[in-house]
């Protein structure tokens, strides 16, 4: 199978930056108001009243900033005589304000520019050409809130499993709308809102969180525009809305969580997505784990937007498992995965699934840098993954080996769709086995200047050759190097 990777994303129609550049520039000017009243920054008592209170919140204010160069390169010889990089320098500056009566503001922006270092340069970090650079307002929100509740509004990152950043490069994914946490049972951190990241249940100590979001459009992480497409359509639809919930306990010592998500792209599909996961800790920070998943998806509505992609319905399952070995003060782990996916006669890809706001985000178990059941089902996977920390934690090392068997491989891009049932058009490879191997490392250069770190990750993936059907010149090489600064 061929390992083109989306540059297409969709870019009309879009939402105009310049009233949101003009909200920006607002908040700067009220950062400066205390100066520009002629006031003594340092004596609260010489300001006026909302200089005051300007003059308070700011030393309160959460900010987090990153540069960095980041290196794409990819070798695909079985398709292309030329290889593809990317190279750019880029980084964010994301401000959250404090709180005023549960009221807070939130506001990120990215940026990316092409450093010319190669000829033919890969659009993947700087957007499709001719643009040589992004620059993008990618969150501007309104918070509120209130006890155990929190709610924005406006330009906001949210991380669910099949609606979320993909920050793998220097623009992550982002969304219009709205959306809410609540901790049910148990209270959540009391500060655990004021920072910069994104909506999301994990990482909340309560014991049950849900989560509700609406969101009309996004920008992809190729274009610093937003739009009310997607990833397998440009033209206009309803977005999609999405329902949560995540609950976390122990019994007899053993730790669990469980998690269910709905969603309903418009037009599209709806899909449900549930994960168990399982801890029976052993002496000595050791502890055996286990974690379950379950996909399941079908046509919403009409499915209006399908014949875009000509398929009239969506029916896709997957069903996988995962058991390891936690060590090292359960900081280093090894697992056996597993995910299944039957094939769904007639339906897109013959049980293929749809996902049109992420990408192989590692949402499903066997999911490798550039291969995943979500792009290349139905069909199974199986292998290793391991994870190590050495070196007082500085260096982190993970390592992966998984196999696959797709039920219907092809030749073409699996972003194309001008096949039956949604193939790219070709003759299919009953049963094609490919396989994957993805090792990584990010190393701290704090001892060097704080905040500094440096990484580094590799897939290498083969496809199988069989007589009579096309061949491939493997293997097939990615690798991304990261050199970034937080301060």
């Amino acid at each position: 199978m061929e390992k083109h990777r989306r540059f297409t994303e969709s870019k009309k129609p879009h939402f105009d930056n310049r009233g949101y550049v003009r909200f920006v520039l607002a908040l700067a000017l009220a950062g400066s108001a205390p100066l520009a009243l002629g006031a003594d920054p340092g004596n609260d008592n010489t300001l006026s009243p909302p200089a005051q209170v300007i003059h308070e919140l700011l030393p309160k204010t959460k900010v987090d900033a990153m540069v960095g160069l980041i290196n794409f390169s990819y070798l695909n010889h079985g398709h292309s005589q030329e290889d593809t990089h990317a190279n750019a320098i880029g980084g964010h500056v994301y401000i959250h304000s404090p709180e005023l009566y549960g009221l807070s503001v939130g506001v990120a922006a990215n940026f990316a520019t092409w450093t010319g270092f190669y000829l033919h340069n890969d659009p993947e970090l700087t957007g499709p050409y001719p643009s040589h650079g992004m620059a993008a307002l990618r969150n501007a929100y309104l918070q509120y809130t209130y006890g155990p509740v929190v709610l924005r509004g406006g330009r906001l990152f949210i991380q669910t499993p099949y609606a979320n950043m993909d920050y793998y490069t220097f623009s992550p994914r982002a969304f219009t709308g709205v959306a809410t946490v609540i901790d049910i049972i148990g209270g959540g951190k009391s500060d655990q809102w004021s920072g910069t990241g994104p909506l999301q249940l994990a990482g909340s100590p309560a014991t049950l969180s849900v989560f509700a979001g609406r969101m009309y459009g996004y920008e992809s992480r190729y274009s610093p525009e937003f739009t009310t497409g997607n990833r397998y359509s440009s033209t206009h639809n309803n977005g999609f809305y999405v329902l949560g919930a995540r609950y976390a306990g122990a019994v007899v010592g053993n730790p669990y969580a469980l998690q269910a998500w709905y969603y309903n792209f418009y037009g599209f599909s709806t899909l449900f997505y549930g994960q168990a996961d399982l801890c029976h800790p052993l002496s000595s920070g050791q502890s055996l784990f286990a974690g379950f998943q379950v996909v399941s998806q079908g046509t919403s509505g009409t499915g209006s937007y399908l014949p875009e992609l000509n398929a009239t319905s969506v029916r896709a399952e997957v069903y996988g498992t995962k058991l390891g070995y936690a060590f090292n003060d359960n900081r280093d782990s090894v697992a056996l995965v597993y995910d299944y996916s039957p094939v769904n006669y007639s339906a897109f890809r013959h049980g293929g699934m749809l996902h049109p706001y992420n990408d192989l985000s590692g949402t499903l178990y066997t999911t490798t840098m550039q291969t995943g059941i979500s792009d290349y089902g139905p069909g199974f996977a199986y292998g290793i993954t391991s994870n190590f920390s050495l070196l007082a934690k500085k260096l982190q090392i993970s390592a992966s080996f998984i196999r696959y068997l797709v039920r219907y491989g092809y030749g073409g891009s699996v972003y194309t769709y001008n096949g039956a049932y949604g193939f790219p058009t070709g003759e299919a490879i009953p049963n094609q086995n490919l396989w994957s191997m993805d090792v990584g490392f990010s190393y701290d250069l704090s001892s060097v200047l704080k905040g500094l770190t440096v990484a580094d990750y590799t897939d290498i993936s083969v496809a199988g050759n069989r007589a009579g059907y096309p061949h491939y010149t493997n293997p097939y090489f990615s690798n991304r190097f990261y050199l970034k600064y937080h301060f």
